[in-house]
């Protein structure tokens, strides 16, 4: 069933691109379409560098949807700015470019072809996008501490993030599963900062009660 539709997708979608492009005529103007597509280069740019400076030093961007809004316009931008912009406000190596990239739904969706890892993969990337906290456990100026979907094959890890004007560094994803929390406390102390993750084990009579204690560096 997820064949068929899958593609059905890629039938209606590459159709419905070509009917656009041959007989829809209506285009944005010269000057908004320059606009749109400076916003998504601008876009682009700040993807990347925030992927390098993720990747190498946990740093992006402040809040759970700042980063994911940027990257959503980006893509929604760069999969139909070439059916929607005025023909004239584009270079020949901007439309291929952008050609390229309007075929961006029919490449993930072929992805499904590819049994179970396929699934797996869209899924957990979709999720991660759409998705940014299961659940905020605590919050103040200085820390965000959350549930974090990883992938549809683990249960929510959780995630500690500290604040600092327009960036937050991620400082830590526990050892253990955020969805079997029940609540979590912070201490500020002189010399490191404490976080206390209780009812992990209220499943077992035995251990009912202990709590799991994570201690970083004073947070100023």
């Amino acid at each position: 069933m997820a064949y068929i539709v899958t593609i059905l997708f890629i039938i209606a979608y590459g159709l419905g691109l070509f009917y656009w492009d041959r007989k829809v005529s209506w285009r944005l103007n010269p000057k908004m379409s320059r606009s749109i597509k400076l916003l998504h280069y601008t876009g682009l740019l700040i993807c990347i560098t925030i992927s390098i400076t993720y990747i190498n030093f946990d740093i992006g961007l402040r809040g759970l949807w700042t980063t994911r809004t940027i990257i959503i316009f980006t893509l929604l931008t760069g999969i139909f700015f070439i059916f929607v912009a005025d023909k004239t406000s584009i270079r020949k190596i901007e439309k291929w470019y952008f050609k390229i990239f309007s075929f961006l739904p029919i490449l993930i969706a072929s992805t499904f072809f590819v049994p179970f890892l396929g699934v797996v993969i869209v899924l957990s990337l979709f999720g991660q996008l759409t998705d940014p906290a299961t659940e905020i456990y605590y919050e103040d100026d200085k820390l965000r501490i959350q549930s974090s979907f990883v992938g549809v094959l683990g249960p929510p890890r959780l995630d500690i993030f500290e604040k600092n004007l327009i960036f937050e560094k991620h400082l830590k994803r526990a050892d253990f599963w955020a969805d079997e929390i029940d609540s979590i406390s912070v201490s500020y102390d002189s010399d490191s900062t404490r976080i206390i993750a209780y009812g992990l084990y209220d499943y077992d009579e035995e251990r009912k009660g202990e709590t799991e204690t994570i201690c970083l560096r004073r947070l100023k």
